[in-house]
């Protein structure tokens, strides 16, 4: 028995973690991630001063993208996101990952996954799409 999810398993149109994954964006967040990203926002005020670095996304997601649970050894190949409006201070967000394709290439196996996450009004914050190589599976 694995303690992780077998690249076979996993099927074109499966949504994960079966409940969306959820982030609380607060001040110590922002603060914490402009302190390491050079994605700051510096200089913005008044109506901006709430709103986050873009790349937060990458954290935000991460738990929806933890779901996947794959093997040791999986690479992330490339990712990319499309930002539909800013993300503030204070927005509760949800965050679901689609299995989109899955495909071999020289021998290696390949997921490509959509990211979707809404803010506690249901709209639409941040579209993803993620590629990863699978790890070896035991």
């Amino acid at each position: 028995m694995t303690d992780y999810t077998r690249y076979d398993d996993l099927k074109i149109g499966d949504v994960l973690p079966p409940e969306p994954y959820r982030f609380m964006v607060n001040a110590d967040v922002a603060q914490a991630y402009r302190a390491i990203s050079t994605a700051s926002l510096q200089g913005q005020g008044g109506e901006n001063a709430d709103q986050v670095p873009p790349m937060l996304a990458a954290v935000y997601i991460r738990g929806a993208q933890n779901a996947l649970k794959g093997p040791p050894g999986g690479i992330h190949a490339k990712q990319r996101f499309t930002f539909r409006q800013p993300v503030r201070i204070g927005d509760n967000l949800s965050t679901t990952l689609e299995i989109v394709d899955k495909y071999e290439k020289k021998g290696r196996r390949y997921l490509v996954c959509a990211t979707r996450t809404v803010n506690q009004e249901g709209d639409e914050v941040t579209l993803g799409q993620i590629v990863s190589i699978w790890g070896k599976e035991t």
